[in-house]
């Protein structure tokens, strides 16, 4: 229990498993320094594996010139002599297929070392050919004689278990995060006994060598089991979790009859640890299909199936490299550690989900790397083997046949894989345009949202109420998820979520992009505004001049006229003024109630319907379609469109029908205004009725005109005759209009 709240903490974590890693290292150094030293270095010469020997100036085996051969170890007395084997100094008992070949190299092992243990006879034959003998007393072995490779096998071991515990204190809930770091304990104990028995100078006890080979089987099992069960639970659990533990139960079996020897031989012990391996990456597959429309879960798997790849395919191509092409000298076991060393910081990199949408491209990039190098070698392989072509002139075949057939297939599926688009903010600069000087709001808004879909191709666009995390700039959010696109030139920000329909996370150049985007857009908003500014002073100008001059000199005809008694002239100059106050209003763009501009309308046609001594009916509502609170204030180009629409009907009802009386019902709601106009007609010929749809006949507009000036507000027009007169219907939408207004409820 007070182990468990102990380790509780990711520090206290981490603190253990470096004590726990400094204490293997410590185990693993006092074990290899335990072996007799003499002070020879050994090389085995290729091909023939002649053995060469050479002694060090301060070491029992001083008197050993440089190359000698067939050295011979024996008591004083000469007996128990052992001349020195290639096989005896191979770094990994592995090696050997058959335990028999095995167990001779152990026994041989241990002869070796009895005799170390006291004054060995030793005796070569030196450079020039001549047989030497010398008596040597073997030292214990200093710390500075352990070779690089045993400090590197110490180093990267101790790292990896360091990074996976790491991950594991930061994520302590996290199945998947534990079993990395139980892969993390498994590395240190399959390569620090590895460390001990190949960085021996000639022997170690059979015994203890045979007890290291197991520990190091043992943890090669633990850590093809451990990473199973990471593919099994990350990132999303595939079994239940008490099932994991029948991967140690039978690997731990199949391990035990291995170290037994049980099995006919070792190839049984290397099909178990393939398996895993096979198993892990047929695991990583399932996990690919389970996480379809998970990009955060996909990219962390494109970085654990990328570190196996390069870890495996280095290891795969410096084995290739060196024995089959020659290209490359062997590489020593110890070195070959340091591959698990690239697994671990791609899983590392991919459970803890860090800076994943920077990652995820360069995930991308090196696996086609190692694919177009793999294909190089492989291709190289095949000629060499199967057409025994020279290497050289074989490489450059290769090189030409890769450079022609792969690199096209691999900009091809570049694109594929990263769904890129490789946008160009110039590209978009004509879009931009145009969403910025789109007719309304919300056609500007209809626009912007379908440049971010064909830009980034979200899975979702949500708009933001209000301000957002960074919503000054463009910035990623849910470790890649969502991309959030600022406000910009008067639209609401938004967040994209799931690029490329969940095929892809969002990355830093993306929210660059968004960056961009927003700022020109902005920068277009305010052009756009200086001109419709620039506009709107000029109309200002335009109406004031029209106001002073014209509108005076009606105002004066007005007066004249009245004094005159010309009654027919003074009506015409009070209309064209009326005209003027229209064109005016519509002009200064300003916007009104739309109660005001029925109350102007419901005034001026009953002005002139009293007038022309016609009875005048109005019936008016604004709340018939649902409208509670508020109505919306009509633009005043809108306004002046209805008025002439109005007076232009009023006029040709008034001079051809002559009715008696004229009614309107007015309907306006939150989706429209309709207009119905009514007349009798009853002191005039129906007839006559029939020359007001073509528009030649009244004053104004006439018809055509109607029709033409409401179609730029999606309205229409509708003349009919009825059994009793003409009837014509106004219908103008009125979404999107500025609401604020209070609703009015109006009537005749």
């Amino acid at each position: 229990m007070f182990a468990t709240r102990f380790l509780a903490v990711p520090a206290r974590l981490l603190l253990a498993a470096l004590a726990l890693c400094l204490g293997a290292a410590g185990a693993a150094i006092w074990g290899a320094l335990q072996t007799p030293w003499l002070g020879v270095a050994f090389t085995v010469a290729e091909p023939g594996g002649a053995i060469m020997a050479a002694g060090r100036s301060d070491a029992p085996a001083q008197q050993l010139g440089p190359d000698a051969a067939r050295l011979a170890l024996a008591r004083p007395d000469g007996q128990g002599r052992v001349e020195i084997e290639a096989q005896d100094l191979i770094e990994e008992p592995d090696f050997f297929d058959e335990f028999a070949d095995m167990n001779r190299f152990f026994a041989r092992q241990s002869a070796l070392r009895s005799l170390l243990d006291g004054p060995v006879q030793a005796s070569w034959l030196d450079a020039d050919g001549s047989v030497r003998e010398a008596t040597w007393t073997p030292q214990a072995r200093p710390l500075p004689s352990l070779p690089l490779t045993f400090w590197f096998q110490l180093v990267v071991s101790c790292t990896g278990c360091l990074i996976a515990c790491w991950v594991w204190a930061l994520r302590p809930g996290d199945l998947g995060a534990a079993m990395f770091a139980l892969t993390g304990i498994a590395f240190p104990a399959f390569a620090l006994p590895a460390a001990v028995y190949s960085s021996r100078e000639l022997a170690l006890d059979g015994g203890l060598f045979r007890v290291l080979s197991a520990m190091n089987h043992g943890g090669a099992f633990l850590f093809g089991c451990a990473l199973l069960a990471v593919f099994l639970s990350y990132p999303r659990r595939l079994v239940p979790a008490w099932t994991l533990a029948l991967l140690p139960l039978f690997y731990g079996a199949l391990w035990a009859a291995d170290a037994l020897q049980w099995v006919p031989d070792q190839n049984w012990s290397r099909l178990g640890i393939l398996s895993e391996m096979v198993g892990a990456m047929v695991l990583a597959g399932v996990q690919w299909r389970a996480s379809r429309g998970r990009p955060l879960d996909r990219a962390a798997l494109r970085w654990l199936a990328l570190s196996m790849l390069v870890g495996s395919g280095l290891f795969v191509f410096s084995t290739i490299g060196s024995k089959v092409l020659g290209f490359f000298p062997p590489i020593a076991q110890g070195y070959a550690f340091g591959y698990f060393l690239i697994i671990y910081i791609g899983l590392a990199f991919g459970l803890r989900r860090y800076r994943l949408f920077d990652l995820d491209r360069w995930a991308y990039r090196i696996l086609l790397w190692m694919a177009g190098a793999l294909a190089v070698v492989l291709m190289d392989v095949a000629l060499i083997v199967w057409m025994r072509w020279n290497p050289a002139f074989s490489l450059g075949v290769s090189l030409l046949v890769c450079g022609w057939l792969y690199f096209p297939f691999r900009q091809w599926l570049w694109r594929r894989l990263t769904g890129s688009r490789e946008a160009r903010v110039e590209s978009t600069l004509p879009e931009l345009i145009r969403i910025a000087f789109s007719a309304s709001r919300g056609e500007q808004e209809q626009r912007w949202d379908a440049l971010l879909a064909s830009l980034f191709d979200p899975v979702e666009t949500r708009r933001a109420d209000g301000a957002a995390p960074g919503d000054a700039a463009a910035c990623l959010m849910e470790s890649g998820q969502a991309l959030w696109v600022p406000a910009c030139g008067g639209m609401a920000g938004r967040t994209l979520r799931l690029a490329d329909r969940g095929r892809r996370l969002f990355a830093p150049r993306d929210a660059e992009l968004a960056d961009s985007l927003a700022s020109l857009m902005h920068k277009s908003s305010e052009g756009r505004d200086s001109y419709e500014r620039g506009v709107r002073e000029e109309r200002h100008r335009i109406a004031q001049d029209m106001h002073d001059d014209i509108g005076a000199r009606l105002l004066m005809l007005i007066h004249h006229a009245s004094r005159a008694g010309d009654g027919v002239a003074a009506d015409v100059a009070r209309a064209a003024m009326g005209d003027l106050r229209t064109t005016l209003s519509a002009l200064e763009g300003r916007s009104l109630p739309l109660a005001d501009a029925l109350a102007d309308w419901r005034a001026e046609m009953a002005a002139r319907c009293e007038a022309a001594g016609v009875a005048f009916e109005w019936q008016g509502t604004l709340s018939a379609r649902g409208w509670t609170d508020t109505q919306p204030a009509i633009p005043a180009r809108m306004k002046a469109t209805l008025e002439r629409a109005l007076r232009e009907g009023l006029s040709n009802a008034l001079k051809h029908g002559r009715p008696e009386r004229v009614s309107v019902q007015v309907l306006a709601g939150e989706q429209g205004l309709d207009i119905v106009m009514l007349d009798d007609r009853l002191a005039g010929d129906p007839g006559q009725a029939a020359v007001v749809p073509d528009g030649t006949a009244g004053v104004g507009l006439g018809l055509t005109g109607m029709k033409r000036r409401l179609a730029e507000y999606r309205g229409s027009v509708v003349l009919e005759r009825t059994g009793s007169g003409c009837r014509l219907h106004l219908s103008l939408p009125l979404a999107g209009a500025p609401v604020g207004v209070p609703a009015l409820e109006g009537g005749a």
